[in-house]
């Protein structure tokens, strides 16, 4: 009768318990081997936080299965691309123990997979001290592992729609942060954690979970990967004390605590006008005169090319500058063309007294509503050459 994952394990903790001799490799090896071949068609697809654990435990089983090969190398062997130096055994320990707890915490998983546990360690191990890089690593990190989380939870409960492929970039590159900062500190520290912050640890199945979720809109999968990388985090800062030994209780609290919302979609860019200043094309604004619209622009423009003047120059340049507001376009080019309009449309007065009996000339964007009837000089002839000349430089 075939042996279960549970007994295949059980078998494996036994002949490590007993020391891993050359001649134990390949039989470890095979029951390790054969354990994540059963859960891998047990549970092939994450939707469910059970579901993340068990997918946890099958890619913790590649880091115990290299470790079980790598266990009678020369000392300084890379054990997938990380030198544990002596510790090769203590990563063994804690890989072996962190699997059958995340079994044991969970019922879920029980159902197809229940190894036995271990005895309880005569001392329990003490938080690690970190030094200052260390720290910095592991506030950033407490930090993505949360503030990633806030911002798929935000787009999966606004049905999927946001910047997910900016957020996915985002996961990936904490994943590959976390997973490259691990190999480059080695022994000790790598050997108690590599497990958690890893690519095949609890960081980057977590991390990849949120992405596949997030990319097939698996409500399911990314709830269960926020709760996963919210979870790990507390564990790691209750096990690891800052370079000056404070707790990293207050990172997590706080990191838990923060509302972050991740980067609006760029297909839908917002728009700058807020809508209780700028009224909609077409509507009346509080004195009753219309919005400018397309109409008002188009028939603005006939009376400007039927010879307007200066008042139906300065209607069109109020209708363009009205248009551009509503749709929030704002650029150099849209700038230069006003201003270009506006110094067309309003020459400098003559000097001495006023040409038109002493009117004042009408102040820009205020067409109609002038106090004189401005410059007698400025005629239709005048403007649409201008117009002609600056359009030319514009778009010539």
């Amino acid at each position: 009768m075939a042996l279960t994952a549970s007994e295949l394990y059980d078998d494996a903790t036994t002949r490590e318990i007993g020391g891993i001799g050359p001649d134990q490799v390949s039989t470890i090896v095979s029951d390790l081997v054969g354990v994540q071949q059963m859960l891998s068609a047990a549970d092939p697809q994450i939707n469910n936080l059970t579901d993340l654990h068990t997918h946890v435990i099958i890619n913790q089983l590649n880091e115990e299965i290299a470790t079980i090969e790598n266990a009678n190398s020369p000392t300084g062997t890379l054990i997938l691309g990380t030198d544990l130096g002596q510790y090769v055994g203590r990563a063994l320990n804690d890989i072996h123990r962190d699997i059958i707890d995340i079994a044991q915490g969970d019922p879920g998983v029980q159902a197809i997979f229940n190894p036995t546990p271990l005895p309880a360690l005569n001392t329990p191990a003490a938080p690690f001290h970190d030094n200052a890089a260390q720290t910095t690593f592991v506030t950033q990190w407490i930090q993505d592992s949360n503030h990633l989380g806030q911002m798929a939870t935000t787009i999966e409960n606004n049905g999927f729609q946001g910047d997910i492929a900016g957020l996915v970039q985002q996961i990936q590159t904490f994943e590959n942060n976390a997973n490259a900062f691990d190999q480059s500190q080695g022994g000790l520290w790598s050997a108690r954690f590599w497990n958690e912050f890893r690519s095949d640890g609890t960081t980057g199945t977590a991390a990849n979970a949120l992405i596949e979720g997030l990319q097939t809109h698996n409500a399911g999968e990314v709830n269960a990967a926020v709760e996963q990388l919210a979870a790990n985090s507390a564990d790691v800062g209750s096990n690891n004390v800052m370079a000056d030994g404070g707790s990293y209780a207050n990172v997590v609290a706080a990191a838990q605590a923060t509302a972050v919302t991740p980067n609006p979609d760029p297909a839908t860019p917002p728009s700058t006008t807020p809508p209780s200043t700028t009224p909609p094309a077409g509507t009346p604004d509080p004195g009753g005169t219309p919005a400018p619209d397309g109409n008002h622009l188009v028939a603005d423009l006939i009376a400007l090319l039927q010879g307007g003047g200066q008042n139906s120059a300065s209607a069109v340049i109020s209708d363009l500058q009205a248009l551009a507001q509503a749709a929030g376009v704002h650029n150099n080019g849209l700038s230069a063309l006003l201003g270009d309009l506006q110094a067309a449309a309003n020459p400098a007065a003559p000097t001495g007294s006023n040409a038109a009996g002493g009117g004042t000339p009408a102040a820009p964007g205020d067409a109609g509503h002038s106090a004189g009837p401005g410059p007698a000089d400025f005629g239709a002839h005048h403007f649409h050459g201008d117009m002609a000349q600056h359009f030319h430089h514009m778009w010539g």
